[in-house]
């Protein structure tokens, strides 16, 4: 199989995921908590040779027999990654994982970054899909990990059932998809296809698929029960990687390898993305559990960053690896701070991620209520924070392509969604704290707050090296 040397990081990862595993095999379930630390460790070491390949392009890029490595496709690993051991250092703070399982945890939650790092490289549907059903697997059992709560299996026998279909989906268009083209390589497909019917099908059944693991409407009607019910760990996990592994594909087949433009499919996607972004914002508004406002929070989110494929320009692709990058800190640090009032919630509070579980915030940590406020005004797109900087491309994309109407919906649902994330901005700062116990804030996730805080100040403030950056990397194969 040619060029299996691209993909040594994705390789190097899978085994030291499957090391994680053995390790739990010798050390005692009183120590597992050891665990997360060497899950931590491969996380940085896959992520560290990632940066190897793109500091030596000449040997570690190129096109495989399935797969591309390419800058952009190097650029949405080191976010894949990056969210992996952002997520780890809360799950070493997350009290609710039982230690004896946390190999398995770990394990799991590795593979699944590894899946998802094959799938952005993925130029053939054959390594997609398998690489997808890496993903689910790995995420079905992540999402119920907590067996001794019913939400927690509610949560993942939706998941697991959302994804059987979407998968069953995904393999019929597949087979449709090679029964008119003869190859599921992506690469060198006959222009003439763009007038098939069949294949026109074909390629609308595999959007769905991977629109499951974007939270694309009509696709996202698993996320809030399968975000409410997952440990806040995997629910962080999964509001980032797969989504944005998942629009990397998106952004790779529909403004290179198969232009949306050219299958007349713009105007769906342009739907699809609207559509999403209302959904996501107007349902949030009905939510008083955190992690369920989150979680339409995320599908909004997804369809902000679809506009940047629909508009399928330069300014589109930049937009999308830009709000990419950004959405990682300002969500990564809004679950940190639900998880850290969650486990510190009053005896007998009733819902521990409820909007009253954050009465009174800024008076038992005002540090920590402010950096909460910041995460919320950057989703919502407030200058000067980086959120802004990321839609304003995103926005301006839509714009240069001549979707007016788009980026005039885009910008009535960041003005809409200023709404409910205000609401637990009012309950920090103006609803009476139930106790004056101030919260006590782990190293860990104190520095995962910290690079999260930084994301979304620094940049928003000082923009140009990340679009230096993202210009850099907006380079594509083949």
């Amino acid at each position: 199989m040619s060029g299996l040397h691209l993909l040594f990081p994705e390789v190097a990862l899978s085994v030291m995921a499957l090391g994680v595993m053995l390790a739990d095999l010798f050390i005692a379930a009183r120590h597992g908590r050891v665990l997360y630390h060497l899950g931590w460790i491969a996380s940085i070491v896959a992520l560290l040779l990632v940066g190897v390949t793109i500091s030596d392009p000449a040997r570690y890029q190129g096109v495989g027999t399935l797969w591309s490595v390419d800058p952009m496709s190097q650029f949405f690993k080191m976010l894949v990654l990056l969210t992996t051991v952002l997520c780890l250092l809360l799950g070493l703070e997350y009290e609710d994982l039982p230690p004896a399982h946390a190999g398995a945890f770990n394990a799991l939650l590795l593979l699944s970054t590894a899946g998802l790092m094959f799938l952005v490289s993925a130029v053939d549907l054959l390594e997609a899909f398998v690489a997808l059903e890496l993903v689910s697997l790995s995420s079905f059992i992540l999402v119920g990990f907590e067996r001794s709560r019913s939400k927690s299996n509610e949560g993942a026998i939706k998941y697991f059932l959302f994804g059987a279909f979407s998968s069953a989906i995904m393999a019929f268009g597949i087979s449709l998809f090679y029964g008119v083209a003869g190859t599921t390589r992506l690469i060198g497909l006959s222009r003439s296809l763009a007038s098939n019917p069949v294949f026109l099908l074909a390629v609308l059944l595999i959007l769905l698929g991977f629109a499951f693991k974007a939270s694309i409407a009509p696709m996202h009607f698993w996320v809030p029960d399968a975000y409410e019910g997952a440990p806040t760990p995997v629910t962080a996990y999964l509001s980032i990687a797969p989504k944005i592994a998942a629009m990397a594909v998106l952004l790779r087949v529909f403004t290179i390898l198969l232009p949306a433009s050219a299958l007349r499919l713009t105007g769906l996607l342009a739907l699809l993305a609207a559509l999403t972004m209302t959904i996501g914002n107007f349902t949030a508004f009905f939510q008083d559990n955190v992690k369920r406002l989150l979680a339409y929070s995320s599908i909004a989110q997804a369809g902000y960053i679809m506009i940047g494929i629909v508009a399928g320009n330069t300014l589109g692709l930049e937009g999308v690896m830009l709000y990419s990058f950004i959405y990682v800190a300002m969500n990564i640090g809004a679950f940190a701070v639900a998880q850290l009032v969650a486990s510190q919630a009053p005896e007998g509070a009733g819902d521990r991620y409820g909007l009253s579980s954050f009465d009174g915030l800024a008076q038992r940590s005002f540090g920590l209520a402010l950096a909460m406020a910041f995460f919320l005004l950057s989703l919502s797109g407030i200058p000067p924070l980086a959120g802004f900087i990321g839609k304003f491309y995103i926005f301006s994309a839509a714009v240069q392509s001549g979707h007016y109407w788009l980026a005039a919906c885009a910008v009535v649902n960041s003005v809409v969604s200023v709404y409910y994330y205000m609401k637990i901005a009012y309950h920090m700062f103006f609803m009476p704290a139930p106790d004056q116990v101030p919260l006590r804030l782990g190293p860990y996730l104190c520095g995962g707050l910290a690079v999260a805080i930084a994301g979304v100040v620094i940049f928003g403030v000082y923009p140009e090296p990340l679009v230096a950056s993202v210009q850099a990397s907006a380079q594509y194969l083949p």
